[in-house]
């Protein structure tokens, strides 16, 4: 998908990461050539800080990223 009709993304709520041992759920804020900033929506109590409700969170492409909607 390229990031023209990833666009449209823009503002749905997706799953971070599926099949990970810990659910993270984010709505996307915004998308641009280098990742995808997402913000917290819901998470496993026993996920890290770094996917706390409410917060923020970049995630570039080249870190694997994956989600589904």
């Amino acid at each position: 998908m390229s990031i023209k009709n990833m666009n449209d993304l823009v503002g749905k709520e997706v799953q971070i990461y599926p099949g990970d041992s810990y659910c993270k759920w984010g709505r996307i804020v915004e998308i641009n050539d280098n990742g995808i900033l997402f913000y917290i929506t819901k998470s496993d109590h026993q996920c890290s800080l770094s996917y706390e409700v409410g917060s923020y969170r970049f995630i570039a492409y080249s870190a694997n990223l994956q989600f589904k909607y």
